[in-house]
């Protein structure tokens, strides 16, 4: 099943309590779900960097919530077929973005997305391939036998992927390599902080929503990078 991004509805919140005591407005208490979920993903390390990265205050947008994310994933997952030679098309659901508070439009922002793979697991990710979609340069950091995360750079600009083994109850064997748990994170927020942090916090995303899906396979989400 094939399911478009929620419409967003920017809320005049801001990330964390430092930021609501210097001077922004002040949380009113919509749009807490949003705020949770990108708690969640980030951590609180990875908040801090974020605002303390961020030249300008920010704020949140609100998007898909884990519920109609997770249902999402279920749907794409159940559809798919290991005997079908079409291309799969799945669409991510959008749980955390995170903007300048200010600026209109949006073109400073960070978020982070997660739905089923159009990719397989065990595409060869870093290498120079199609398959994997990469039309610029790709760096694959394998985690471990159940983690892949991906650093593509394109034009000068870098977007970060995880690929995570969940199985959904109800779908055929091997689902969880053939359409895999995906997510993403884009950054035009964030300034020349490099790729570790940026891995480093999708990966723990990766690992809180390895849990809120409940893949039944019960993959290891390391909560460190693997050392190079």
């Amino acid at each position: 099943m094939r399911r478009p991004l929620a419409l967003p509805l920017l809320m005049a919140l801001l990330l964390g309590s430092a930021a609501c005591s210097s001077g922004g407005t002040k949380d009113t208490g919509t749009g807490d779900r949003t705020r949770e979920t990108c708690q969640d993903l980030l951590g609180t390390a990875g908040e801090k960097w974020v605002k303390e990265s961020s030249a300008r205050q920010t704020g949140l947008v609100d998007v898909t919530d884990l519920k109609t994310a997770k249902a999402a994933f279920y749907d794409d997952a159940r559809s798919w077929d290991p005997s079908s030679k079409a291309v799969s098309s799945f669409l991510p659901s959008e749980l955390c973005r995170i903007v300048v508070q200010d600026q209109k439009p949006h073109t400073s922002r960070l978020s982070i997305s997660y739905g089923a793979s159009v990719f397989p697991f065990d595409s060869p990710f870093g290498e120079k391939s199609d398959v994997s979609g990469a039309s610029g340069e790709e760096t694959l950091v394998s985690v471990n036998s159940d983690v892949k995360l991906v650093v593509r750079k394109n034009n000068g600009s870098y977007d970060y992927a995880v690929y995570v083994k969940c199985r959904v109850p109800g779908t055929p064997a091997t689902q969880e390599t053939g359409v895999p748990l995906a997510g993403s994170m884009t950054d035009t927020l964030t300034g020349g902080t490099g790729t570790g942090p940026h891995l480093r916090y999708l990966l723990n995303s990766a690992r809180v929503m390895a849990k809120a899906f409940a893949c039944r396979n019960n993959p290891t989400v390391p909560t460190k990078l693997p050392a190079t």
